[in-house]
Parts: C-alpha cells; sequence; structure tokens
C-alpha cells in the first residue's frame, strides 16, 4: 500500500479533501436544509350539522319570546359564537376564536338571526291535523249547500214566514197583470211610465223567489227527518272547527312577522345575546389549553412526543383548524416545509456573530412557539443602536401574529405600584399570548421585581379589564425586554436573577451599512423563518435551552453592577455561618474597596458601606460545602460579623487604613 505524504500541518491531501467536501456540503445544507420533519393532519370523522330546513323549523317551535330568541341565536350560531366569562363575545373564523369586543362579528350573527324569524311563519300555516280539519270543513259546506237550509223547528215562524211568501206570489200576479196591460216597452214613454215598468218587473221577480221558497219549505217539511238534522249540525261543527283554524292560523302568521320586527331592535338584539350566553358560557381558562400546539395558516401545529424503547423523539404534525380546539390565536404565516430564509440567515449571523447564542436564541425563539413555561425566565437584549434587536424582535412579533403582545415598559419598569383591587387591563390581554415584547427603558428606571417574578413564575394570576370582574390568568408567554439601557433591579435573590438573562447585542452596524428595506425583506421570507423557529422548538424539546457562557457572564456583571455588596460577597467572601468565622466592618470595607477596583464596581464611602452591609446578613449564601448559610451582625465590645470571612486575596496588606474598629470615616485633616 503505497505511503500517504502529509504537509507540514500534520495532515494528508487526502483528510484535507474529505474536510473540504463536508465543508462544502454543509454549505449547500445551510442554503437548502432538509424539509421540516412535519406529519401530515390526521382524518377526522364528519360531524353531524342540522341542514338550513332543520335549523328553520327548530326555530320555528320557539316561543316568541327572549328565551326563544336566545336559543334561535344557539341553534343557528352556537357552533361559531362564544361568551368568555368576564372578556366578552368569541367568534369562530374557520381558524381561531377571535375576541369581537366591536360586535362585527357575533352582533351580525344576532342580526340575522333576527332577520331569519320571519321566514318562519312559512312553517307556521298549518299542522296536519289542522290541514285535515280546513280540508273537512270545505267538504262539509259543500254538503251544506247541496243539502239547502233546513226548516225551523218554531212553526209560528214558519207560519208566518209562508204567509209572507204567499202575499208576494199575489203581489206578482197583480203585477203580472200590469205588465200586460202596459205592453211592451217603447223609446217615446216618458220616464215615469218606464219606472213604473222597472217596478212592476221587480215586483213579479220577488214573487217567483217566494215562490220558489215555498215549494222549498214545503218539501224540506215533508223531506227532513232527524237524522238529516244531526248531519246537517255535524257539517257545521266542521265548518266552524275550519273558521277557527283558519282565524289561528293567520294569527300566528301574523304574530310570528310582528315579533321578527321587533326582534331586530337594539333592546332586543342585546335580550337575544343575553339569553344565549347561558348556553354558550366558557372561562378563559378552557381555551388554549394545549401547551404543544400553536395555530397558523396551515393549520394547528403540534409538537408530539413519542417514546421508542425507553428514549423520547419529537415531531410535529399539522393539522386542520377545528373549533372545538378552543384556540383564540392566528400566527401570521403558512408553515412549509421546505421554505428557507437566506436573508434572514445573512443578517443573523452579522448582528450576532456568536453560533452559540444564535442556537440560544433560536431554541428560545422556538420554546416562544410552545406554551409551557418551565425555563421561568425573561430574555433582556441588550446594546447599543443599530444592532439588530429591535429589528428581530419586531420580526418576531409580527411572525408570531395574534401570539404576541408588545407592551409598554411600564407594564414591567417604574415606581408606579397598583392596588390590589386595581384593573389590569395591559396583562388582561395576555392569555393565550406566548411571546410579550417591551422595548426602550429610561436609563434608572426599576424593573418590578415581584411582578416579573409572578409572571414569569407559572402560577395562574388574577387580572381584570377596566369594569369587569377579575379572571385567573394561567402564563404561557416569555418575556422579551429590549433596550440600550439596562433596567435597575433592587432584589439581589436568586428567585429574581435566577429568571434574568442578559443577551448582548455587541455589534453595531455603520451608518452606511444600514439597509433601510430589510424589514420589508424579512417579511418576504416569514414561511422560512418560521420553519427556523419550529426546528428550535424541536431542538429546545430535545435538549433544553443550554445557556451559553456568553450570557451567563452577561447576566452576572449585570447583577453585580445592580448590587456591588451582594457581588462582593459571593466574590470576595466565604460564608461559613460558624461563630468562629468573625470580620470587622473595617476589614470588610477594605476588601470591598480592593474587591471594588479588580471588578471595576461602585466605590463606597465607609459610611455608606457601614449602613448598607447589614442588610446582606438577611440573605442566604452558598458556602464552599454547597449549602447555603447566613451570617449575622452582633457585638463584642465593637461591631462584629459572624459566620462570615474575607478571602485571602482581599485582605489588607498593611496600608494605611482608617483607625481600627471604627465605623466612622477618617478625619479630613489626619
Amino acid at each position: 500500500m503505497p505511503e500517504t505524504k502529509k504537509k507540514k500541518g500534520g495532515l494528508s491531501p487526502e483528510a484535507e479533501e474529505a474536510i473540504a467536501k463536508r465543508a462544502q456540503a454543509r454549505a449547500a445544507y445551510a442554503k437548502n436544509p432538509d424539509p421540516l420533519p412535519v406529519l401530515e393532519a390526521e382524518e377526522e370523522e364528519a360531524s353531524l350539522k342540522l341542514s338550513p330546513d332543520e335549523i328553520l323549523e327548530e326555530c320555528a317551535s320557539e316561543p316568541e319570546t327572549d328565551i326563544g330568541n336566545g336559543r334561535r341565536f344557539v341553534c343557528r350560531y352556537g357552533d361559531r359564537a362564544l361568551s368568555v366569562i368576564n372578556v366578552g363575545w368569541h367568534g369562530y373564523d374557520g381558524a381561531r376564536w377571535k375576541e369581537d369586543p366591536s360586535g362585527s362579528i357575533v352582533r351580525a350573527w344576532a342580526h340575522r338571526t333576527a332577520e331569519f324569524i320571519d321566514d318562519e311563519a312559512i312553517l307556521l300555516d298549518c299542522s296536519e291535523d289542522e290541514r285535515a280539519a280546513i280540508e273537512a270543513g270545505r267538504l262539509a259546506r259543500e254538503r251544506m249547500r247541496a243539502m239547502g237550509k233546513p226548516p225551523s223547528n218554531n212553526d209560528n215562524a214558519s207560519e208566518e214566514r209562508l204567509r209572507h211568501l204567499e202575499e208576494l206570489i199575489a203581489d206578482a200576479a197583480e203585477a203580472e197583470k200590469e205588465r200586460v196591460r202596459l205592453g211592451p216597452a217603447k223609446a217615446d214613454w216618458p220616464d215615469e211610465v218606464h219606472e213604473k215598468l222597472a217596478g212592476v218587473k221587480a215586483r213579479i221577480k220577488k214573487g217567483r223567489d217566494a215562490d220558489r221558497e215555498k215549494n222549498k219549505m214545503i218539501d224540506a217539511t215533508a223531506s227532513w227527518t232527524e237524522k238529516d238534522y244531526e248531519e246537517y249540525g255535524a257539517l257545521e261543527r266542521h265548518v266552524a272547527r275550519m273558521q277557527a283554524v283558519e282565524d289561528d292560523r293567520s294569527g300566528r302568521i301574523s304574530s310570528r312577522h310582528n315579533h321578527a320586527k321587533s326582534s331586530c331592535s337594539t333592546n332586543k338584539l342585546n335580550c337575544m345575546l343575553s339569553e344565549a350566553t347561558p348556553y354558550l358560557s366558557k372561562e378563559v381558562g378552557e381555551f388554549n389549553r394545549d401547551l404543544y400546539a400553536i395555530n397558523c395558516h396551515s393549520g394547528t401545529l403540534r409538537f408530539i412526543c413519542e417514546e421508542v424503547d425507553g428514549q423520547r423523539f419529537w415531531k410535529a404534525r399539522i393539522d386542520r383548524h377545528a373549533a372545538h380546539d378552543l384556540i383564540t390565536k392566528l400566527a401570521e404565516v403558512k408553515l412549509e416545509r421546505d421554505a428557507i430564509a437566506p436573508v434572514f440567515e445573512r443578517f443573523f449571523q452579522q448582528v450576532m456573530p456568536n453560533a452559540d447564542l444564535r442556537a440560544y436564541i433560536q431554541r428560545f425563539m422556538g420554546y416562544c412557539l410552545l406554551g409551557q413555561t418551565g425555563e421561568q425566565c425573561l430574555l433582556f437584549f441588550y446594546g447599543a443602536g443599530r444592532n439588530g434587536k429591535s429589528t428581530f424582535v419586531d420580526l418576531m412579533v409580527e411572525i408570531m401574529g395574534d401570539y404576541a403582545v408588545s407592551m409598554s415598559i411600564d407594564s414591567f419598569a417604574g415606581d408606579k405600584r397598583r392596588s390590589g383591587a386595581e384593573a389590569t387591563p395591559d396583562l388582561a390581554r395576555l392569555p393565550g399570548a406566548r411571546l410579550v415584547a417591551a422595548s426602550e427603558p429610561e436609563m434608572g428606571v426599576q424593573l418590578k421585581d415581584a411582578l416579573i417574578k409572578s409572571l414569569t413564575g407559572g402560577e395562574t394570576i388574577a387580572v381584570r379589564r377596566l369594569n369587569q370582574d377579575f379572571f385567573e390568568l394561567d402564563p404561557q408567554f416569555k418575556i422579551i425586554l429590549s433596550g440600550n439601557h439596562k433596567p435597575v433591579i433592587r432584589d439581589d435573590s436568586d428567585g429574581i436573577w435566577r429568571r434574568v438573562k442578559l443577551v448582548p447585542w455587541d455589534v453595531q452596524i455603520p451608518e452606511g451599512e444600514v439597509d433601510r428595506d430589510l424589514p420589508r425583506k424579512l417579511r418576504a421570507e416569514k414561511a422560512g423563518i418560521f420553519a427556523w423557529m419550529v426546528r428550535g422548538a424541536l431542538d429546545y424539546l430535545k435538549r433544553g435551552l443550554m445557556e451559553p457562557e456568553g450570557i451567563s457572564a452577561a447576566t452576572r456583571e449585570y447583577r453585580e453592577e445592580n448590587d456591588p455588596l451582594g457581588a462582593f460577597v459571593r466574590g470576595a467572601c466565604i460564608v461559613t455561618g460558624r461563630d468562629d468565622d468573625t470580620e470587622t466592618p473595617l476589614d470588610l470595607f477594605n476588601a470591598y474597596q480592593k474587591f471594588a477596583r479588580r471588578e471595576g464596581l461602585s466605590d463606597f464611602r465607609q459610611p455608606t458601606f457601614t449602613k448598607r452591609f447589614p442588610d446582606q446578613a438577611r440573605k442566604s449564601w452558598v458556602g464552599e460545602d454547597g449549602a447555603m448559610h447566613m451570617f449575622r451582625k452582633g457585638k463584642r465590645s465593637v461591631t462584629i460579623y459572624f459566620g462570615i470571612r474575607v478571602k485571602e486575596d482581599f485582605r489588607d496588606n498593611g496600608e494605611q487604613q482608617p483607625p481600627p474598629y471604627r465605623d466612622e470615616e477618617w478625619p479630613v485633616d489626619l
């Protein structure tokens, strides 16, 4: 086998060629990464829905009351409208349950519900029984006409009528004689003669009608039996039932038309929604319950954990939007498996050249896609202007859409404190949010330590909107603050400092190299950037945030700037808690001066140090054994601190110092 010659550097040409090929492969992959491993949506059974005719029939059966109108609304739009307690109405738009403070969604549905009431009159025409009654009444009326009017059972009335008819018949006979005497009508007759002839003809007609009625009375009296009378009475009852049904039908239809008209009034619309609320009511906490799901325009992206041979693997699956998921948010982006973002990659590498920091931020932004808050941290993007941090945050907020909330820095910093009963409209915007961004704190502004610990602790928070009652908020959001000035943090406990993560944005783009069109270019790559975030989420779920040393060191420095005395205890002292370890205030002050000079911390005058240092005795400190210890202030003719000792590197080396055991400042003229 021929011997491979090595170059002076120690690598063979074959090894260098292999390394170069791998570098080319990595560069090619960076330009065209593998598509996201996203599973397709699972098929869902189609839900049964009422047809429009069935809905109209259901609504027509409801009473003409406010309660009935409320149930009409539920029947028509109950699958698309929900009332969230102490928040307001939400409407489902096919992708998410969208809050509807203006009423443009839900109230418009109430308008349509009221307008549809008029159509219900069609179904109020008649029931089967009523239609049968009407048909029976019509047939009875025809039969009654054929039978004629039954003879009266009142003999006196019949005889009186008969005499009257005979008089009319006799008068008609006399009229016939007069018509014969007058002869045929002539054109030259006076008007009086014509009128007389017309009267004669009328008397003749009345006589003929009377003769017919007389004959019928005689025939009826002779032919009507008791059975005929009973049949005629039954027919009359059928006709009466028909008339009652028709009157009732006409009244029902008229009443429904009137109800439809009155239901369109503002007051009735308010009553409709009010009475629908009990059927469509939900608590805030019932929404956005799936912490591993995020909604986007392509569907609902879910992160799923599978266990194989004792090992956990995370995958992503895209599901169809579904109202029963009760998701109120939507990211303003589509999921495209093979999308890339070369402009974003170049921009991010330019403003954040450290690969570990870039990977950490990618995992954190992936973490922001999730609803879990187990990391209990807050990121502070710190750096001077033109360093890309604002561009980056604005881009993330735009992609996250409804899931992101931009808030004023005053919500997290400043001296203003709220009372327990005061409204919190800024925090009431946060249910379901995954990212909260605020920027540009003023120099010297103080962070609200207690609020930050509460918001990042994962515990339920009571919040309320203006003029509303309190509701429970389960935080799902992560906070990113950014600015050119670091807010002051007075609390030196680990409870706050383990949450704060300072991310330095050290690169400043020269004024001449600023691309004013960069935001538009980045927005064009939203799908690729979202895919980058999804990869970050999968990476986070696999191995956590993995905080790089650059962030840890920057945060430690930030902490020391805020609490130089705490930094002194941690860096220059050993806290043992034992009474045989003692230091005087002077020894501690001298050690602090050396420590402050070395670390570049604030320099205190001795009275200030002596006044503030006892506060450190109220805290617990990590000792050499890893356990937590405290030291205390006591007396042995002079002030002594027990349970603490100064490290040898910071002890007095014999330089001139103030008189021993003296708490006061040196005289000026010493």
